[in-house]
């Protein structure tokens, strides 16, 4: 019964990301284009672009969601590690596909519909594929928790994607374009947190399933402070890593209290890591902008690839959650192992 609800919500996850990505590539992105109009090629019908600057928030809502995807695939094989790997080469060509598609400029409905259907197909067939390589085997623990902690910092990054207009928005096109982001946003986070859940369900007794609800929570209202834009957005910004990494951790066989050393190490790694993917993370946007062959954005913003600095992000503060909530017994043997060789003879 487990196994066929993951893979359920494996498939839900996969479908919603493809569903999602061939909205943002053929209905938004032409939208955000710089300047002029786009003509839907299948109706002639012409249409107004909005974005007066080439904005980056369809390609990272296209990006997350094939990562997405890759979630869907990694929990239908169980985190098996040839599984994750046949999932991650075809999701890597799935992203040279998709900037190849914005540098042609598809656009339009008919071609959404099309290119929906093309990615569930490939989903579909990636699924089957992880599947079989994996030979009926789950994944390791360590694969487990840094596939289930990565979606989870995945779905606290999608919620930084935003417009590039100011609020209040009171323009109706714009406003269409606003609460269209809104229900993307919310079908990538919703289906990043079941995806994360499905990968940790194996581990969750009534204690510990309190204990993640509970950071997902704190996950919730650090999101909540990060769109108020207030002072306390950096608190915010924060918080939703963490406690979404937290949300993870606290499905393992550690007290409550070891928790705490963990939210303190991540805190303490996040600073200089997002100074690092800040940077990083603008160089490898703008590169994709020019691949795609759309103008440099305006000076004063940053073509900041929120996928690429979440994903990244994300490995980091898993690993470190691993690490630090290992069983006692496992840390003692690997120090054994790792102490020098004695002699008693």
């Amino acid at each position: 019964m487990q196994k066929n609800w993951r893979t359920i919500v494996g498939a839900l996850s996969g479908v919603t990301g493809m569903v999602i990505w061939a909205l943002a590539t053929a209905i938004y992105q032409p939208l955000m284009q710089p300047d002029g109009f786009w003509t839907d090629s299948s109706t002639g019908q012409t249409f107004p672009e909005v974005g007066s600057n080439n904005t980056y928030w369809p390609r990272d809502i296209r990006q997350l969601a094939i990562l997405l995807a890759l979630g869907g695939v990694i929990l239908i094989c169980r985190a098996n590690v040839r599984g994750v790997v046949a999932g991650a080469i075809a999701m890597i060509g799935w992203l040279g596909v998709d900037i190849w598609l914005d540098r042609i400029d598809v656009a339009g409905r008919p071609t959404a519909t099309s290119l929906a259907v093309g990615g569930i197909a490939m989903f579909s067939t990636t699924a089957v594929v992880a599947v079989r390589v994996s030979a009926g085997q789950g994944g390791p623990p360590l694969a487990r928790h840094l596939s289930a902690a990565v979606t989870a910092v995945l779905a606290a990054a999608t919620m930084v994607v935003t417009t590039p207009w100011d609020e209040p928005v009171t323009n109706p096109v714009q406003v269409q374009v606003e609460n269209a982001l809104s229900m993307l946003k919310a079908g990538l986070v919703a289906m990043f947190i079941a995806t994360a859940i499905g990968l940790i369900a194996v581990q969750l007794t009534a204690v510990r399933t309190r204990r993640v609800g509970t950071f997902i929570v704190v996950a919730a209202l650090a999101a909540w402070l990060a769109a108020s834009h207030g002072p306390l957005l950096p608190v915010g910004l924060i918080g939703m890593p963490v406690a979404a990494t937290l949300a993870v951790a606290a499905a393992r066989e550690v007290p409550l209290i070891r928790l705490l050393p963990v939210a303190v190490a991540c805190c303490v790694a996040l600073l200089p890591a997002m100074i690092i993917l800040y940077i990083a993370g603008s160089a490898v946007g703008s590169a994709m902008t020019s691949l795609a062959d759309n103008p440099p954005i305006n000076a004063a913003d940053t073509d900041l690839s929120i996928a690429f600095t979440g994903l990244v992000l994300g490995l980091l503060l898993a690993s470190i959650s691993h690490v630090m909530t290992l069983p006692a017994r496992k840390r003692d043997s690997l120090s054994r192992d790792s102490g020098p060789m004695v002699n008693h003879a």
